[in-house]
């Protein structure tokens, strides 16, 4: 019974065997299977490589809002003869806000010299008296002026999904600024400065991406300097074209902020002058993905490598010994006749 099973399942055997006395090593055959599992290890360790490394992708598509109704501006800027005491952030946009002094998460540094002095965090709507106006020390802020003080603002502020901008000037001081000059025996003032990191987005996620993808554009005005020449007044203006951005690890982490490229230029201004960041805001996302081969894949190009070289090696030894074997009986018809 079970001989007759094994019968039937051996008719099914499509990988026949040969007895080994009928087989014969050969010296092609030989060196044919050398280089084939040379072959067969190389190709196996390219495979395996390309399997361990993490691959990147990238798509665009229209933008759904995923980042809600607000964007995070990240700042590092410092003003080389501007006084901290009347330096305001405002924030302003086409949706009609206009927020004057913003400094909700800002610090300000007090320079001189190049070096920190004081340091002070403010919040907003802080300090001002009666009339609205914020409340200043003109005594400090003449001594600023004699001593040549600049002031570093560094943090972050939250600006709406709108085009806009945010600018660094003394506007939020305008009803007493001429007193300031007065007192000071000043003309205009001096914004030059060096742009030390801005970038959109939370500053972790922004690190985490700079070490694991390397990818996008996420602050190319760092490290910008802008110096004032002559004693007019200098209006800086940074134009500022916002990709809201995706970035997926391969753990499947996923990471909100925005790319930005940036123009600059700078005019002389018979007003007052300041620095305008004017941010406009692109429809399209950009998604970056990390991604890893799968095993499956990675077992089917094993498969593919093995079968392939082996089944090459075998028409390759095949036609050496067709070939061999004919040649030999030319030999020996030509020996006879």
């Amino acid at each position: 019974m079970i001989g007759g099973v094994q019968q039937r399942l051996r008719k099914l055997d499509i990988y026949r065997k040969l007895p080994a006395d009928l087989t014969e090593p050969t010296t092609a055959g030989a060196l044919i299977s050398v280089i084939s599992t040379i072959v067969i290890v190389i190709l196996f360790i390219t495979e395996l490589q390309a399997y361990i490394e993490v691959d990147n992708s990238s798509e665009m598509f229209v933008d759904i809002n995923r980042g809600g109704e607000q964007i995070r501006v990240n700042l590092d800027i410092e003003f080389h003869k501007f006084p901290c005491d009347i330096l305001s952030l405002d924030v302003q946009d086409i949706m009609g806000s206009h927020v004057v002094n913003v400094e909700g998460r800002l610090i300000k540094k007090r320079i001189k010299n190049g070096k920190i002095i004081s340091e002070e965090v403010h919040s907003n709507h802080e300090g001002h008296d009666h009339h609205g106006q914020p409340s200043i020390d003109f005594g400090r802020i003449e001594q600023a002026f004699k001593e040549k003080e600049g002031c570093q603002i560094a943090g972050y502020i939250i600006v709406n999904k709108v085009p806009g901008n945010f600018h660094v000037s003394a506007h939020a001081f305008g009803g007493i600024l001429h007193q300031v000059f007065q007192r000071s025996q000043i003309t205009t003032l001096d914004l030059s400065h060096t742009i030390n990191h801005i970038s959109f987005g939370e500053e972790d996620d922004l690190q985490k991406i700079k070490k694991q993808f390397q990818k996008g554009v996420l602050n190319p005005l760092d490290n910008t300097k802008k110096v004032v020449q002559g004693s007019s007044g200098m209006m800086f203006q940074y134009y500022i074209s916002v990709v809201p951005t995706t970035y997926i690890d391969v753990s499947g982490n996923e990471y909100y902020v925005h790319q930005f490229t940036a123009n600059s230029n700078e005019v002389q201004t018979d007003h007052l002058p300041a620095v305008y960041f004017r941010y406009d805001l692109s429809p399209v996302t950009v998604k970056f993905l990390q991604y890893r081969e799968s095993f499956l894949h990675f077992l089917v190009q094993i498969c593919a490598i093995l079968g392939g070289v082996f089944t090459i090696a075998s028409i390759v030894d095949g036609m050496i010994h067709k070939s061999v074997v004919a040649l030999l009986k030319k030999y020996e018809m030509g020996k006879l006749s």
